[in-house]
């Protein structure tokens, strides 16, 4: 909700591989869109996003986070379905970039 009281939506995303992981993935893209909305002066009317934490797992030693990477630790139960989810968004989103 912008100052004005004008309704917007801050962003849409979508994932359409594994229900469990991207349930993650989009709760992490609509977290980090809120906590944005709020830095540019907006009110978000689903506050639970806002209380989100958007950690992810440091990557193995010598290595930066990439969807292979990060698919091959969760097939091998290395990264929790939330994790990996979480990921997925974090790359979508270049945060794995210097």
């Amino acid at each position: 909700m912008t100052p004005e009281g004008e309704m917007m939506i801050a962003c849409k995303t979508e994932y359409s591989g594994s229900p469990n992981v991207d349930k993650y993935a989009v709760e992490y893209i609509l977290s980090h869109c809120a906590k944005q909305a709020v830095q540019n002066g907006n009110t978000v009317v689903d506050k639970k996003l806002l209380n989100l934490a958007l950690t992810v797992p440091e990557p193995p030693e010598g290595q930066k986070w990439s969807f292979e990477l990060a698919t091959a630790l969760h097939k091998k139960g290395s990264l929790s379905d939330k994790q990996y989810g979480y990921l997925i968004a974090y790359i979508d989103l270049g945060h794995n970039k210097d």
